[in-house]
């Protein structure tokens, strides 16, 4: 009977064992996996914040918005300033998972920062342009009240839309070559700005001019090509109006 008895308890044990091991094994499989990023952070604002790195560890189920609060919490740096980018393109959906956005184990995010707070508005090329009757000569020429000339706030709506920026490299092939290079952007970006408040106010003069002689063909047919011209940027304008960060 004892020898019985410890037969029994002993299949008892192992039985147990088994069934604790097939639930370690069940546990651990369905336990979310860990992932370890790391993110380039780029900070225009602060000298000697270009490139500085940045390791957190994420679950494929952690929301965009989590992460934010992450990097928050981690370098200061508020949520609203946080321009993330996967692959080259900007990620906008904060209820996105990592798992949806296949972002994994040793992926590289790279982080802008650009505080938007008490911006009225995306600004665009054509978003603060000397009007006709404006000197060419005055310092507030080719500023709206409210908007602030920012060529990195327009470069990373460009990059964060595939539609606006197909309309840029078919409109301003430059420009669109510069997207990847930051100081070369705001360097052409400055440029078209300074050449078109220059177009207005050539234009203005145009109209005065032809006011004065309608006969005149020579002004009559620079006036059109500036029409002409200008039609190119309005477009180009309202596809960015139209195309807001985060949209």
């Amino acid at each position: 009977m004892n020898r019985k008895a410890d037969r029994e308890r002993t299949s008892t044990i192992r039985v147990s064992e088994r069934r604790s091991g097939h639930l370690q094994r069940a546990e651990k499989r369905f336990q979310p996996k860990l992932a370890r990023i790391t993110l380039s952070i780029a900070n225009p604002e602060i000298e000697g914040h270009e490139g500085d790195l940045l390791s957190l560890d994420v679950y494929p189920d952690m929301t965009v918005d989590t992460l934010r609060g992450s990097i928050q919490a981690e370098t200061r740096i508020d949520t609203t300033a946080q321009h993330l980018y996967h692959n080259g393109q900007l990620i906008t959906d904060d209820s996105k998972t990592m798992a949806e956005l296949n972002i994994g184990d040793g992926d590289m995010l790279a982080l802008h920062v650009r505080d938007m707070r008490g911006s009225t508005g995306i600004p665009t090329p054509g978003a603060s342009r000397a009007r006709p009757d404006q000197s060419s000569s005055s310092s507030s020429a080719g500023r709206r009240p409210g908007v602030e000339q920012d060529p990195e706030l327009v470069r990373l709506q460009i990059l964060g839309d595939p539609r606006l920026r197909a309309e840029i490299q078919r409109q301003q092939p430059e420009l669109s070559a510069a997207l990847e290079d930051p100081q070369r952007f705001a360097q052409l970006f400055n440029a078209s700005y300074e050449r078109e408040r220059r177009e207005r106010y050539e234009r203005q003069q145009m109209i005065n001019r032809l006011n004065e002689d309608p006969f005149d063909v020579e002004a009559q047919a620079r006036i059109e090509e500036m029409i002409r011209q200008e039609r190119v940027m309005e477009n180009l304008q309202n596809a960015m109006e139209h195309n807001p960060e985060g949209a």
